[in-house]
């Protein structure tokens, strides 16, 4: 008998056996089993990756909300300098505060541009920067003015709200000091106005969606600027309440809402600025947040149904499943990307390291910042003090080790760094630990470094303005009276003596008369620079307005020791000045006071030798004189009234 094939082939046509009743019943009850379960699956993959876009969204916008602090925290800084220059240029010299305006709005090259307005002690406008200001409008009733008229009188700054300025026109943020004459009394409140629309340019480096928003709001909950990709719409000046528009808050954090401006659900970050009663919100919406892996929660329910319709390929369907969640892990990858691109276009490199290797990364940004060839180098604290400077050194250490320790909640350090043609530029590093061991030693930390060299400029010619005379360059009241005082303190700790010799120009008010303040500026400039070649390194000549000149000359020898010094500057001063071609002839009234021998503290030392200046005068002029104390009974009547020394 022919032998059977081990494997027969039935035609195709013969389905009977498919459809009996046995494997049916099987069938349905393998279904019944598997079915749940695959379908259990898919909604549990929809489920996380809802939840991995959340926690993605969530720390993008956290992430975004601390580098737009940042910046607004750097912006806040660079307008109360320039508020406090500004209220000590208009104390000094306000007939020439216009041109220092301009001069501050030149030097901050286009970055913002400052408002400044000045009233008197009732709120009524005497000064303002804008072209066809009206003048005496009263601003009392404005808070950014009348909060310093009406309430304590501390030196402190206040951010109002958005409103419409009466002399400008425009919808603007204002930030005021007060100002305080001589006498400690409110003088009037200087302001300074900045646009809304400036604290949103950080828009344009987030990458969040369509319906992105980011927003600058007071604590109080009043908002002062805010912007999304519909630039028309207008949110300034608008309340919000709740959580986290309140001082207790908190430093910052994550919330989930629907806004009340637009009427979008958004994942929010936020970060307090508590120093300016300040908090700033980035927020994504949910719907951008979640269309990443919209395709992906579509195709999970594609592979369930051909899951179920062809059980033969349920290994595939596990596998296309898995290969899903590594998409889904890639894509927060990428979302990283983004946020370090983000912030190189702000300005911020990114660094990674890792304490087991000792290898820090960086990002192209962070190399060209610290000017490092290569992004992955080998790092420790040997190299770091090779590389910073040696006055920075400790202070950047003591953060980074209390931040390691975890005493603060991120480490942020400003220091210099040396670059490879051997200059110092100032940088701004932050890190956080990312990741640590079981007994809780660091094993990663992660962080951004900025360059704030031009920041560090601004800053240092900003307090150079608060010290020095703007025209002639050299140490002007304020400054002259520290160093006095520390001067003051040697010579009592070393029991020495020192100097005083207070002068001012004979013969200086024809040249202005005759030639004009131009040629008495230049004259005055020429005076500083032939004074300063004649001095000690350790002198301070000092101008304290108009034609008045003082110098400081620790630990001479005694009285003559002075004279001399100040007979050397009338003869300098008996020199002709040429100036624009203008031979000029001036000279000097000087008065020399000594320490202890005429007075024990600063001011006295100083009206000791403002009056032998005087004495200097009535001898006629062009002369040095010495302090001579007055009889006791005599002392009023000596003391020169206010017209006689203005007609001296």
């Amino acid at each position: 008998m022919p032998q059977r094939p081990l494997l027969s082939l039935r035609p195709l046509s013969d389905a009977s056996a498919y459809f009996r009743p046995d494997v049916l019943r099987r069938l349905a009850v393998f279904l019944a089993v598997v079915l749940p379960l695959v379908w259990l699956f898919v909604a549990h993959e929809r489920k996380q990756l809802g939840e991995l876009a959340h926690e993605e969204s969530n720390r993008n916008v956290r992430n975004l909300a601390h580098a737009f602090a940042e910046e607004v925290r750097s912006s806040i800084v660079t307008i109360d300098l320039s508020l406090s220059q500004l209220r000590l240029s208009w104390l000094r010299n306000p007939e020439q505060f216009a041109t220092i305006v301009a001069e501050l709005n030149h030097n901050l090259q286009g970055q913002m541009r400052i408002e400044v307005g000045v009233t008197d002690a009732d709120g009524r406008l005497v000064f303002s920067s804008v072209r066809g200001a009206p003048g005496q409008v009263d601003l009392a009733d404005r808070d950014h003015v009348g909060s310093h008229l009406r309430g304590e009188r501390s030196d402190r700054l206040f951010i109002g709200k958005p409103i419409t300025g009466k002399v400008s026109g425009r919808w603007t943020v204002y930030f005021s000091r007060p100002i305080f004459d001589a006498r400690g009394k409110l003088a009037g409140v200087i302001v300074a106005g900045i646009e809304p629309a400036y604290f949103s340019r950080f828009y344009s480096t987030i990458d969040l969606g369509h319906s992105a928003s980011i927003a600058l709001v007071r604590t109080d909950g009043i908002v002062v600027a805010r912007t999304t990709r519909d630039l028309t719409q207008r949110d300034s000046g608008k309340l919000l309440t709740g959580y986290p528009y309140s001082p207790d808050s908190g430093p910052g954090g994550n919330f989930h809402r629907i806004s009340r401006m637009d009427g979008l659900e958004r994942y929010y970050g936020w970060r307090a600025l508590s120093d300016y009663g300040l908090l700033v919100t980035v927020g994504q919406s949910v719907h951008d947040a979640h269309a990443r892996y919209a395709e992906q929660r579509e195709l999970l329910v594609y592979t369930g149904v051909a899951i179920s319709l062809l059980l033969a390929l349920a290994g595939w369907a596990a596998l296309a499943a898995s290969d899903h969640r590594r998409r889904a892990v890639a894509s927060l990858a990428a979302a990283e990307a983004r946020w370090k691109l983000a912030l190189n276009a702000a300005g911020e490199g990114v660094w990674d390291y890792s304490f087991a290797n000792r290898l820090v990364t960086l990002s192209p940004s962070a190399q060209g910042i610290v000017d490092l060839e290569r992004s992955l180098v080998e790092f420790d604290r040997a190299i770091f003090a090779d590389m910073a400077h040696p006055e920075d050194i400790a202070t950047v250490l003591q953060a980074l080790d209390a931040h390691l320790i975890g005493a603060t909640p991120d480490y942020t350090a400003q220091y210099r760094t040396r670059l490879r043609n051997g200059n110092w530029r100032w940088i701004l590093a932050r890190g956080q630990v990312a990741e640590r061991d079981a007994a809780g030693s660091p094993l990663r930390i992660v962080g951004t470094v900025a360059d704030i060299d031009a920041r560090k400029l601004q800053e240092e010619q900003i307090r150079h303005l608060a010290h020095h005379d703007v025209l002639t360059g050299l140490p002007n009241r304020l400054l002259f009276g520290d160093r006095l005082h520390q001067a003051l303190l040697a010579a009592q700790r070393e029991s020495c003596l020192l100097g005083l010799v207070f002068f001012d120009l004979d013969k200086f008010k024809p040249v202005n008369d005759n030639y004009g303040h131009a040629i008495g500026d230049l004259l005055l400039q020429q005076v500083a620079t032939r004074l300063r070649g004649i001095l000690r390194a350790s002198d301070t000549l000092a101008r304290l307005g108009g034609d008045e000149f003082v110098v400081l000359l620790p630990r001479v020898s005694g009285t003559p020791d002075v004279r001399k010094v100040a007979e050397d500057i009338l003869r300098e001063l008996n020199r002709p000045f040429v100036t624009e071609g203008f031979t000029l002839h001036i000279s000097g009234s000087l008065g020399v006071a000594v320490y202890p021998d005429d007075a024990m503290d600063a001011d006295s030392l100083m009206r000791c030798a403002d009056a032998a200046m005087y004495q200097a005068k009535l001898q006629g002029r062009g002369r040095v004189a010495e302090y001579v104390a007055p009889a006791p009974k005599a002392e009023q009547d000596q003391q020169p009234s206010a017209v006689e020394r203005d007609a001296a």
